[in-house]
Formats: structure tokens, C-alpha cells, sequence
């Protein structure tokens, strides 16, 4: 830690309260998590698009709303649309056409649209639904108006959940949809939202915004504000011989305009590391919004202008411009999958200070943000966060990133660019999940990465190396070079320390040794993958000390120990914990249909293979073969036929688990 705190003093950071900020923003109370929202379970249509009609009555506090929504049947057996959607608002009729169809509302927030009718795969056909009321807003996320001119800005906040708080959604990150919002609000007050703007219609005491995005988005990403006392300045960025429209939107009694200068330059050294910025025939603004701190809505990102952001706006503003290909262009499909957004832009943020700052820059901000990880962080793996947890600023964001900054380590900068660029061109305006990343890694690089992904991404916590050294001769130089400066021969002892029930065992790196004397150093290279080794190394100058790691490559702890007697030896799972394997659990989805649900735990990290077999024993897939303590995942079977199948799980300890499951459709 004396060298990033060294580095802090020549590189500017900032402070973990103003990053706190960005983290605050996204916070979800578990209040909100509604049944069967975190995973997409027999959701047979597929939203195409959204038009959005909003009258938002300011000075009334309320909306009369009619929303459009298009969708394409997956199944023969969907008789009804649901939809989630606020019960605070009255819906005052639905149709399909002209045909009025029944609906009735949920508790939990589910509008149930009964089609009445029969229905063919491939259909395409829409419904409408018009209703009224004063829109939710809980906790910072819904739909806020401003009536009593508190904050100068009505707006939407709508990650993860706010969207059904103002307008009848599919509201899943997996389902992703073009939109069109027509926002009707008093004379005199601008409206500014995702994508174009298609028309501005003046009518007496009401203007109506329409503003059209064209690429499809997840719900969550729908957004407006509105205002009378927005001030503006516009610009451009180059990206490939075209100009990106810019414009930035604040209010005029506290006007930071000048903050957002850089962000040009951000655009276009993002689209030259990354495909081309993707919504370039759009537009990029940036917009006042009194939110927690700042939110990503596509080509319109919000931030709150009175936070205390440092006098330096660029590492938030790549943030939430880095969001645009990871978590925009790029969504993850599922909330268990939420590092792939936040995990890159927190990232983005490391490589936008190296680009200011060269490698020095790079090396202190992902020095802190690992720091921070391991002052803060929960043991819990970074895949599928507790839902009241799921922006956890330690694990979600630090951590996240602190992954892609140990990839990039291992697989080198050039092979590292073009695996993130390959996975990006891949899930193009799609929704993605944390094997399309591994998918994309593995088939450029040529690599096998479960064991990287499988203690990083899905195995809990981090290592914990305890190193020790001692010289152990004077090596005489060789007669070949008798005029040679001498050579040292020098005897270390590693080992992984962490709580073997809490944190992955034992995790594979490659680590470096820096050994030093007086201003000389000399790097050696070796893989650490098991409890505890012990080796010799030759080296040409006599060493003062040593240090793990000197370029903070990989997240961990470190303990020195003076005598390398002292480096305790760690032999693994030991006896005890073997026998507890048996109260290991194994669960699956009963019945599916597209996607399988399966959910292994054990009481400590030990060797797993879970692999289906058909009901004649038949090996249809291998899922996982790796160390773990828990494996939970969604495994995508639509292409296997219909029938019954059984999991089993093998140990290294030689226990079998299996489960029955039926594949229906």
C-alpha cells in the first residue's frame, strides 16, 4: 500500500465519498424487488416497441398517459400479457385495435391483459393502454414532478425497477425495445429525452416533445426531464469522419457548463479503444437531474450538477459515457449478470485515467479501486448479488472492474482490446450474459478461462498469499563468464491463507516477485495454484527485499513474514470438511422451457462436475467442471427436445448428487 499512496500524491483521484455518489444512485430497496422479476421465466412475447403518450400536469402533480405497446408471440399458449406496471395508477381501458380487451390488476404491481383469442408463433400485434394518475416515485426511482419548482427538473429515474411507476412495461433488462415518448407539458418548459428529436408541437397552455429512439433499449434506459430554466451549449465529438451532436443541459442559477468540456475528447478515445461510439447518428447529452448522482439513460445521461463531484468531472463523466457500450449498446440480460454494466464502466474509469495519466495513472486507479474492494468489500461472488445488494459499490463496481483489470493482465493488452471489442460486435443492441463475455474471450484468444471465470466472477472473495524469503547461497559466477558479477540464489515459501469456507480455495494466478537491490529491481514470473510452495531462484545482485506483486496485477492480500519458517503450510480441504459434503444441496427448475435455473451449494470449496443426462443416461451436456462452493446458473436449452432429464453433481470427494427435471414445449 506505500507505493499507491506514493502514486496518489503525483496522480489525482476521487475521493471514495464522491465515488460513493455514483454507487448511491442505483441504491434498490429490496421493497421494491417484485416476485419473479429477477429471472425471466415463460415470458412467451417479445417487446418490439413502445410509444409513449405522456400529459405530465406539473403544477397538478399528475399524468393521463396512453401507451403502445408492440409485441411479436413466442408461444401458441399465451392468452395474456403481463405486464408490470404501478398500482397507484388507474387504467381506464385497453384495447387491441378496436376491440376492447379485460384486464384485471395484481397485487404486486401486475397488469394482466387477457387477448381473448387465439394466437400464432411469429404474430405480430399491439395493445393500448390508457390510464391516469399521479405516477410513483419511491426512493428516488419512478417518475418525480417537480409541482412545487423544489428542484427546477421533472424527471424519470428508472434503474432497475422505476419504469412500471410511470407506464405499462415488460420491465426486464432480457427484453429490449424501441420507444417513442410524446411528452406533453406546460408552455414554456423544454422536454429533453433519448434519442432524436422528431417534432415540437405548441398548442395554447401545452408543447408537445417528441423524441424517437431508434436503437432498441431495456426499460430501465427510458427517460425525460423536463424544464423552464434549462440553459444549454452544444457541441460535437469526431468519431470515423462524422460529428456526434452534443449538447449539455443545466439550469441556469448553477451553471457548469465548462465541467463538461472533456467529454468530447472521452467520446472519441472510447471509440477508437472500442467499436465506434454506437448511438452516433443520434446524439450525446448530458442533462441536470436532481438524482442521487448520475444515471445513464441512453444518448441522455442524467447527473445531479449540485453533488459534490471534485473539481476534476471527467472520471464520472467516462462512467456514465462508457455505459453507452456497456450496459446500452451492451445490456446485461439479467440483474445476476449486473457486473458486466458497472464492473466495465468502473473500468472505463481506470482506462480514462490512463489516458490522462499514461501508466502511472492506470496503476494508481486500479491500485484503488482493488483497495477499496478489500477495505470494504463483502466474500460474496460478484454473480447474482442479493437483490437489495445489487449495486454493492465494493463488489458489484470495484470488484467488477478489478476483474478486467486482472484479464487484461493475463491475456495482454493487444489479445485483451480484441476479445472486448469481439464480445461488443457480437451482442450488438442485445442483452447479454456472463458466458457471451467468457464465449467471446475464449474463441479469439484460444484459451480455456473457466478457471479465471470461476473463481473471479462466480467463487467468492479473494486470495489471501503469505510469502517469506532467505538467501541461500552465494552462487560463484560460471567459468564461461568467470569476469561476470556474481550470482544469488534466493529461497521463498507462498501460501494461501484465506478462510477456506468464506473465499474461493485455491485461487490460480500468475503473480510476479519483484526483488530488489538498492535502485535495482528484478521481476520473476511464476503461477500460484495451490496451498503452499516453496522454490529457489537465482538472481544477479545480492537482494535487500523483496515484494508480491509490485505492479498490483492481482487483487489480493498480502502478510511478509521475516523468517520464511514462519509462511504457514496449507494443505487444502482438509478431513472434516470432506465429510460435511454431504449436506451439499443441489435444485433445478422442476419443469422449463427455454432456460434451465440450477442452483448448487456445498459448505466449502471443493471440485464439482454437473453435467444432464436424457432418462436412458444418455450425456446431453456438461455444464461445470471447476472448484466451488456455489454454482448458480441459467443454462439456455431451448434446442433439446422435450422429455424428462436428470443433473447430477460429482465431487472430487466422490459423492453424487442428482435432480429430475422435465422439459416441457
Amino acid at each position: 500500500m506505500t507505493v499507491l499512496f506514493l502514486l496518489l500524491a503525483v496522480v489525482p483521484l476521487p475521493t471514495q465519498e464522491q465515488r460513493m455518489l455514483l454507487h448511491k444512485s442505483h441504491y434498490q430497496p429490496s421493497s421494491l424487488a417484485m416476485p419473479g422479476d429477477f429471472w425471466v421465466q415463460d415470458h412467451d412475447f417479445d417487446v418490439i416497441n413502445y410509444d409513449i403518450e405522456l400529459t405530465v400536469n406539473i403544477p397538478a402533480d399528475t399524468v393521463w398517459g396512453k401507451l403502445t405497446l408492440e409485441f411479436e408471440v413466442l408461444s401458441v399458449s399465451l392468452d395474456s400479457l403481463d405486464l408490470d406496471f404501478f398500482w397507484g395508477l388507474q387504467v381506464d381501458d385497453i384495447k387491441e385495435g378496436t376491440r376492447s380487451l379485460d384486464w384485471r390488476d395484481l397485487s404486486g404491481g401486475s397488469l394482466m391483459i387477457a387477448l381473448g383469442r387465439e394466437v400464432s408463433v411469429g404474430e405480430v400485434s399491439d395493445v393500448t393502454v390508457s390510464y391516469h394518475g399521479r405516477p410513483g416515485w419511491s426512493d428516488g426511482h419512478g417518475l418525480y414532478i417537480d409541482d412545487k419548482g423544489d428542484w427546477g427538473v421533472s424527471f424519470t429515474n428508472c434503474e432497475p425497477q422505476g419504469a412500471r411507476m410511470w407506464i405499462p412495461c415488460w420491465d426486464d433488462p432480457s427484453d429490449k425495445a424501441t420507444f417513442t415518448q410524446h411528452i406533453t407539458v406546460p408552455s414554456g418548459y423544454e422536454v429533453v429525452a433519448n434519442g432524436t428529436l422528431e417534432s415540437v408541437n405548441i398548442q395554447g397552455a401545452w408543447s408537445t416533445y417528441t423524441w424517437q429512439e431508434h436503437y432498441p433499449q431495456p426499460t430501465y434506459l427510458i427517460a425525460f426531464a423536463a424544464s423552464e430554466d434549462f440553459v444549454t451549449v452544444d457541441t460535437f465529438a469526431s468519431v470515423e469522419d462524422s460529428q456526434v451532436p452534443m449538447r449539455t443541459w443545466v439550469l441556469a442559477y448553477k451553471d457548469v457548463r465548462s465541467k463538461f468540456a472533456c467529454t468530447p475528447g472521452i467520446v472519441e478515445y472510447f471509440s477508437e479503444i472500442f467499436p465506434p461510439y454506437p448511438f452516433a447518428d443520434e446524439k450525446y447529452d448530458q442533462v441536470h437531474a436532481p438524482l442521487g448522482g448520475a444515471m445513464e439513460n441512453t444518448t441522455c445521461t442524467f447527473f445531479n450538477t449540485s453533488a459534490n463531484w471534485g473539481a476534476d468531472w471527467s472520471w464520472i463523466i467516462a462512467h456514465e459515457l462508457s455505459h453507452h457500450w456497456w450496459g446500452d449498446w451492451i445490456t446485461c440480460a439479467t440483474w445476476a449478470d449486473i457486473w458486466l454494466n458497472e464492473g466495465f464502466a468502473t473500468y472505463c474509469e481506470v482506462l480514462w485515467w490512463e489516458e490522462l495519466y499514461g501508466e502511472e495513472g492506470y496503476n494508481t486507479y486500479a491500485g484503488a479501486i482493488m483497495a477499496n474492494y478489500l477495505y470494504n468489500g463483502s466474500p460474496r461472488p460478484i454473480y447474482d448479488p442479493p437483490w437489495g445488494d445489487l449495486f454493492n459499490s465494493a463488489v458489484t463496481y470495484d470488484k467488477g472492474g478489478s476483474v478486467l483489470h486482472m484479464l487484461r493482465q493475463v491475456l495482454g493488452d493487444e489479445l485483451f482490446f480484441d476479445c472486448i471489442n469481439e464480445y461488443a460486435w457480437r451482442n450488438a443492441n442485445e442483452s447479454a450474459i456472463t458466458d457471451d463475455l467468457q464465449d467471446a474471450i475464449e474463441d479469439i484468444s484460444g484459451q480455456d478461462l473457466d478457471w479465471f471465470f470461476d473463481e473471479w466472477i462466480y467463487g467468492p472473495g479473494h486470495p489471501h498469499y503469505e510469502i517469506g524469503w532467505e538467501p541461500v547461497t552465494h552462487l560463484l559466477a560460471n567459468s564461461a563468464s568467470l569476469n561476470s558479477a556474481p550470482a544469488y540464489q534466493i529461497e521463498f515459501a507462498i501460501a494461501q491463507t484465506q478462510d477456506q469456507k468464506i473465499h474461493y480455495f485455491p485461487f490460480c494466478m500468475p503473480l510476479e516477485i519483484g526483488i530488489y537491490s538498492g535502485s535495482n529491481v528484478e521481476i520473476i514470473t511464476f503461477t500460484d495454484s495451490i496451498g503452499y510452495q516453496r522454490f529457489t531462484v537465482d538472481v544477479e545482485a545480492e537482494p535487500d527485499s523483496i515484494r508480491l506483486d509490485p505492479a498490483n496485477k492481482v487483487l489480493c492480500e498480502i502478510t511478509y513474514h521475516d523468517d520464511i519458517d514462519d509462511v504457514p503450510v496449507i494443505e487444502g480441504v482438509g478431513e472434516d470438511d470432506v465429510e460435511s459434503l454431504t449436506s451439499a444441496t443441489l435444485v433445478a427448475d422442476p419443469v422449463f422451457t427455454s432456460e434451465l435455473h440450477i442452483r448448487f451449494t456445498q459448505p466449502v470449496n471443493s471440485g464439482v462436475e454437473l453435467s444432464l443426462y436424457d432418462a436412458s443416461g444418455r450425456l446431453i451436456k456438461s455444464f461445470y467442471h471447476g472448484s466451488a462452493r456455489e454454482v448458480y446458473r441459467i443454462y439456455p436449452l431451448a434446442d433439446i427436445a422435450p422429455g424428462v432429464y436428470f443433473l447430477m453433481t460429482k465431487l472430487d470427494s466422490g459423492k453424487v448428487f442428482s435432480a429430475k427435471t422435465v422439459k416441457v414445449r
